[in-house]
Protein backbone atom coordinates (compact mmCIF):
# COMPACT_ATOMS: atom_id res chain seq x y z
CA UNK A 1 0.00 0.00 0.00
CA UNK A 2 1.75 3.61 -0.77
CA UNK A 3 1.42 6.28 1.83
CA UNK A 4 0.95 9.72 0.86
CA UNK A 5 0.84 13.25 2.48
CA UNK A 6 -1.22 16.34 1.41
CA UNK A 7 1.39 19.07 0.24
CA UNK A 8 0.69 21.82 2.53
CA UNK A 9 2.23 24.83 3.92
CA UNK A 10 3.63 25.32 7.14
CA UNK A 11 1.72 26.61 9.48
CA UNK A 12 2.35 30.83 10.91
CA UNK A 13 1.57 32.70 14.07
CA UNK A 14 0.92 36.33 14.47
CA UNK A 15 -0.12 38.04 17.53
CA UNK A 16 -3.87 40.29 16.26
CA UNK A 17 -3.05 43.61 15.16
CA UNK A 18 -6.38 44.72 16.94
CA UNK A 19 -9.40 42.83 18.63
CA UNK A 20 -10.85 42.35 15.67
CA UNK A 21 -12.87 39.17 14.70
CA UNK A 22 -11.58 36.16 13.17
CA UNK A 23 -13.46 33.59 11.51
CA UNK A 24 -12.28 29.83 12.06
CA UNK A 25 -13.10 26.74 9.03
CA UNK A 26 -15.90 25.91 11.22
CA UNK A 27 -17.82 29.53 10.41
CA UNK A 28 -17.00 30.11 14.36
CA UNK A 29 -16.17 34.36 15.07
CA UNK A 30 -13.73 34.43 17.50
CA UNK A 31 -12.56 37.85 19.02
CA UNK A 32 -8.52 37.26 20.29
CA UNK A 33 -7.29 39.83 22.94
CA UNK A 34 -4.14 41.31 21.69
CA UNK A 35 -1.72 38.57 23.80
CA UNK A 36 -3.52 35.52 21.74
CA UNK A 37 -2.15 33.95 19.19
CA UNK A 38 -3.46 34.13 15.28
CA UNK A 39 -2.66 30.62 13.86
CA UNK A 40 -2.92 29.89 9.94
CA UNK A 41 -2.25 28.33 6.62
CA UNK A 42 -1.78 30.59 3.65
CA UNK A 43 -3.63 33.21 5.32
CA UNK A 44 -6.49 31.29 6.25
CA UNK A 45 -7.06 31.28 9.98
CA UNK A 46 -7.23 28.16 11.46
CA UNK A 47 -7.41 28.47 15.18
CA UNK A 48 -6.99 31.74 17.77
CA UNK A 49 -4.77 30.41 21.04
CA UNK A 50 -3.07 31.93 24.59
CA UNK A 51 0.07 30.60 24.89
CA UNK A 52 -0.58 27.56 26.72
CA UNK A 53 -2.25 26.27 23.90
CA UNK A 54 -0.07 27.05 21.63
CA UNK A 55 2.47 25.07 23.50
CA UNK A 56 0.61 22.28 23.98
CA UNK A 57 -0.62 21.88 20.20
CA UNK A 58 2.05 22.98 18.10
CA UNK A 59 5.56 22.54 18.05
CA UNK A 60 7.66 25.83 16.99
CA UNK A 61 9.91 25.27 13.75
CA UNK A 62 13.25 26.78 15.30
CA UNK A 63 16.07 26.66 12.63
CA UNK A 64 15.38 23.30 11.91
CA UNK A 65 15.52 21.20 8.63
CA UNK A 66 11.72 21.14 6.47
CA UNK A 67 12.08 18.67 4.09
CA UNK A 68 9.81 18.95 1.07
CA UNK A 69 7.44 15.72 0.34
CA UNK A 70 9.47 14.85 -3.25
CA UNK A 71 12.68 14.11 -0.96
CA UNK A 72 10.44 12.71 1.80
CA UNK A 73 9.64 10.14 -0.49
CA UNK A 74 13.25 9.70 -1.83
CA UNK A 75 14.65 9.30 1.46
CA UNK A 76 11.59 6.41 2.33
CA UNK A 77 12.78 4.93 -0.49
CA UNK A 78 16.39 4.34 1.29
CA UNK A 79 15.20 4.36 4.95
CA UNK A 80 12.10 2.42 4.68
CA UNK A 81 8.18 3.91 4.38
CA UNK A 82 7.19 5.98 7.76
CA UNK A 83 11.04 6.95 8.23
CA UNK A 84 10.56 10.67 7.43
CA UNK A 85 7.04 10.81 9.79
CA UNK A 86 9.18 12.58 12.45
CA UNK A 87 12.52 13.88 13.36
CA UNK A 88 13.59 10.97 15.92
CA UNK A 89 12.36 8.38 13.06
CA UNK A 90 14.63 9.60 10.66
CA UNK A 91 17.34 9.96 13.32
CA UNK A 92 17.13 5.95 14.29
CA UNK A 93 16.84 4.93 10.30
CA UNK A 94 20.16 6.76 9.42
CA UNK A 95 21.61 5.60 12.65
CA UNK A 96 20.52 1.83 11.55
CA UNK A 97 21.48 2.51 7.33
CA UNK A 98 24.90 3.57 8.74
CA UNK A 99 25.57 1.47 11.79
CA UNK A 100 27.99 -1.27 11.20
CA UNK A 101 29.76 -2.96 14.30
CA UNK A 102 32.43 -5.50 15.03
CA UNK A 103 30.78 -7.41 18.59
CA UNK A 104 29.80 -4.52 20.76
CA UNK A 105 32.04 -2.09 19.05
CA UNK A 106 30.48 0.23 17.08
CA UNK A 107 32.66 1.60 13.31
CA UNK A 108 30.82 5.02 13.02
CA UNK A 109 31.66 5.61 9.42
CA UNK A 110 31.50 8.75 7.61
CA UNK A 111 28.42 8.32 4.82
CA UNK A 112 31.56 8.98 2.81
CA UNK A 113 33.48 6.05 3.69
CA UNK A 114 30.59 4.14 3.65
CA UNK A 115 30.36 4.79 -0.35
CA UNK A 116 33.61 4.19 -0.80
CA UNK A 117 33.11 0.34 0.85
CA UNK A 118 29.96 0.01 -1.81
CA UNK A 119 32.44 0.83 -4.31
CA UNK A 120 34.97 -1.79 -3.28
CA UNK A 121 32.80 -4.30 -2.58
CA UNK A 122 31.00 -3.66 -6.34
CA UNK A 123 34.50 -3.66 -8.03
CA UNK A 124 34.99 -7.24 -6.34
CA UNK A 125 31.87 -8.49 -7.16
CA UNK A 126 31.03 -9.13 -3.32
CA UNK A 127 28.40 -7.55 -0.73
CA UNK A 128 28.76 -5.09 1.26
CA UNK A 129 28.80 -7.79 4.32
CA UNK A 130 31.13 -9.97 2.70
CA UNK A 131 33.30 -6.81 2.34
CA UNK A 132 33.55 -5.90 6.49
CA UNK A 133 33.95 -9.44 6.98
CA UNK A 134 37.02 -9.67 5.10
CA UNK A 135 37.89 -6.18 6.88
CA UNK A 136 37.43 -7.90 10.19
CA UNK A 137 39.54 -11.13 9.37
CA UNK A 138 42.13 -8.56 8.36
CA UNK A 139 41.87 -7.08 11.93
CA UNK A 140 41.89 -10.30 13.37
CA UNK A 141 44.72 -11.41 11.43
CA UNK A 142 46.58 -8.41 12.54
CA UNK A 143 45.65 -8.73 16.31
CA UNK A 144 46.06 -12.47 16.34
CA UNK A 145 49.16 -12.94 14.53
CA UNK A 146 51.52 -15.79 15.36
CA UNK A 147 48.94 -16.50 18.16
Amino acid sequence: MKQVRPNTAPLQVKHPADGAGVMLPSGQVKFPKLTDWIVSRSGQVIDVCDDAQLARSYTEIQDGLLIPRPLCTQIEEITGVGTTKTPEALCEAIGRLARIRVGDVKIPFTPGQLEEITHRADKRGQTVKQTIEAIVERIKDEIFYKS
